[in-house]
């Protein structure tokens, strides 16, 4: 067995982490801007290319949507010819005209968003190809953001990137939505109206209707890209609100121990009164396009009615059935068109949404397997730093010339102050990061050139500050090797010394054990993640002071199970204890970043260096009494 053992101090964990890195979009060139592109990186996940019966659905709600615009057409129509057959005069009762035109409206129902049979069977089918857009999208944003590194993850906010997601994937269903159900079918059931009456009435009611869509858009387009930088504020704070809740709710014991309640409610109104500040903007902005919008159709209206009227009354150029038919048809039209700017405005909003999602699709993974990159072949499990660099800023190095081995039954210790590296070593024995210079290898085999599924399945891991799943224990222990058996998971608990205490617990394995295990205490939840690594069997076990929380002799148990588990294997232990590495073959000694003292623990004693002094240092906290200490 091979045991390397790392001290890393109990407190201040975080020290080897990075600088905090947070990107977020604050473009301010309009949503519109390379929009093809935008819809280009997302496109892949709308058509569903396996799946017939989808393909079907979808080319269903197509031939649906092109029937609604015959349907649009003729339903004036119809109530044209019903009304001319009323006339006084030669009044005629038409049942088939009457009959006609009632299944046209039923059929038609009450505009873009009634309840009309066409509109119905297409939402139904469409339901699912939008399911399936939304489900592949989700999908593919999560494992990215699981591919992304540490660096990454250190510099956001949990809430943030949820909050990102959800108004992502939700934009993406408002565009599908508006753009192919709602705009287009306007768009062309305007063009219709305009070469009908020119070539049908008049060529006067085709200008009508085309000078007042053509007003409409521009005035739309113009106060709504007006608008857009408020909504971009908007975004940027309610982020800010949902990021400064989640943490403070995370963080609600450390809140309470130090009685900062009045302070997070405080930091929190702060942050929500800024959003509804901006909120405020978007709003009232909006109110005065859709006053601005109502007026120009109305004066539309206005004038296409006065001249029907006209030309009925006076001149007697059309009946009383075309005034029908010319007012329907634009009421008709104004139904979908009224709300126009506010699908306009959706869509709008919802490009600006989509850019915050796909900042996080094109952030940039940065550990990727190498091209013809094999699977880590483990046999002995030797490691092997060799002359490593590494820094997570290009201009601060956090590892010099790091070089050590570790040999079959050999232990080898890191020790050193807070912040010397230790942590840095075995994130990058995990390649969590890429050597700067240098390399790492196991088995003769550079951990840059296998795969790191492969590299992360041949190590298991036990932290220190345990974090467990919001589920069962039976889940969190199969988490270690998913498709273990019953037998399997409760040999591994027997062995983590944990299976008596599950078992006299109600509900047993199928115990929930809270929101990061707050229902279990720190030797329980140590013990479950103890489980979990010995039910994994890796080849190489990285131990951070897995049995720190346990009391005596459930220690020896463990520490027992796992020589049984870790024989002729590589054993990596992170200790915080010296008394843990005092019969170590070799110590390193870190500093800085470098190994500054080396030998086994006598001789460093003798050298009355670093090692000797943090030596005294825990000899005199161990020999100090609770009481003294609090004084």
């Amino acid at each position: 067995m091979i045991t390397l053992t790392l001290t890393v101090p109990r407190l201040n964990r975080a020290a080897d982490s990075p600088p905090p890195r947070v990107r977020i979009s604050k473009q301010q060139k309009s949503p519109w801007v390379y929009v093809a592109k935008k819809f280009g990186k997302i496109a892949p996940h709308f058509w569903p290319r396996r799946n017939l019966r989808l393909k079907t659905q979808a080319v269903l709600c197509v031939v649906l949507l092109a029937l609604g615009r015959l349907v649009n057409i003729y339903v004036p129509i119809f109530n044209k010819r019903v009304v001319d057959s009323l006339q006084a005069g030669r009044p005629e009762f038409r049942v088939d005209l009457i009959v006609v035109y009632v299944v046209l409206k039923s059929l038609q129902g009450g505009g873009t968003d009634g309840m009309g049979i066409l509109n119905n069977i297409r939402s139904m089918c469409w339901l699912r190809v939008q399911q399936y857009t939304t489900r592949n999208i989700r999908i593919a944003l999560l494992a990215h953001l699981h591919d992304l590194s540490l660096r990454w993850h250190f510099g956001r906010k949990t809430g943030e990137v949820l909050r990102l997601m959800d108004r992502g994937t939700e934009s993406i269903n408002n565009l599908m939505n508006y753009l192919v159900f709602v705009i287009l079918p306007t768009i062309v059931d305007i063009v219709i109206a305009i070469f009908f009456f020119a070539i049908t009435f008049n060529i006067l009611f085709g200008l009508i209707i085309l000078f007042t869509m053509l007003i409409y858009f521009v005035a739309t387009v113009a106060i709504t890209e007006l608008r857009t930088k408020y909504k971009r504020r908007m975004n940027l704070a309610d982020n800010a609100t949902r990021a400064q809740s989640v943490d403070s709710l995370l963080n609600f014991e450390t809140v309470k121990y130090y009685g900062n309640e009045d302070y997070e409610v405080e930091a929190f109104r702060e942050t929500i009164t800024k959003f509804q500040g901006e909120e405020w903007k978007v709003n009232v902005t909006l109110n005065g396009l859709k006053t601005l919008q109502n007026v120009i159709v109305n004066v539309g209206l206005l004038v296409g009615s006065l001249l029907c009227a006209y030309l009925v009354a006076v001149k007697y150029q059309l009946t009383a059935g075309d005034y029908v038919l010319f007012s329907t048809y634009v009421l008709q039209l104004c139904v979908p068109l009224n709300s126009f700017g506010k699908y306009y405005i959706t869509i709008q909003n919802a490009i600006v949404d989509l850019e915050n999602m796909l900042d996080l699709l094109h952030e940039e993974v940065e550990i990727v397997n190498k091209k013809g990159a094999t699977e880590l072949n483990v046999v002995s499990g030797d490691i092997e730093f060799k002359n490593v660099y590494f820094g997570y800023d290009p201009h601060r190095e956090v590892l010099k010339n790091i070089s050590f081995s570790v040999r079959p039954t050999k232990t080898t210790a890191l020790v050193g102050p807070s912040g010397s590296g230790k942590s840095t070593i075995i994130r990058l024995l995990f390649r969590f990061y890429d050597v700067t210079r240098g390399s790492i290898l196991i088995d003769g085999q550079n951990v840059s050139d296998v795969t790191t599924r492969s590299l992360r399945r041949a190590i298991g891991v036990v932290p220190q500050d345990t974090v467990l799943f919001n589920s069962t224990i039976k889940y969190n222990i199969l988490y270690g090797r998913r498709g273990a058996t019953e037998r399997e998971i409760m040999d591994a608990a027997l062995q983590a010394d944990i299976h008596r205490i599950i078992l006299k617990l109600p509900k047993g394995y199928q115990t929930k054990v809270g929101e990061r295990g707050l229902r279990l205490s720190g030797g329980e939840k140590q013990r479950v993640a103890i489980a979990r690594t010995l039910l994994k069997a890796p080849q190489i076990v990285v131990l951070d002071e897995a049995t720190s929380a346990l009391d005596t002799q459930s220690e020896r148990n463990i520490q027992n199970a796992l020589k049984r588990v870790c024989h002729n294997r590589t054993t990596v232990i992170v200790a915080h204890r010296l008394s843990t590495i005092v019969h170590a073959d070799e110590i390193l000694v870190l500093k800085n970043g470098e190994i500054i003292e080396r030998g086994t623990h006598e001789s460093l004693m003798q050298q009355d260096g670093v090692y000797n002094m943090m030596w005294q240092q825990q000899l005199q906290t161990d020999e100090v009494g609770p009481d003294e200490k609090e004084d």
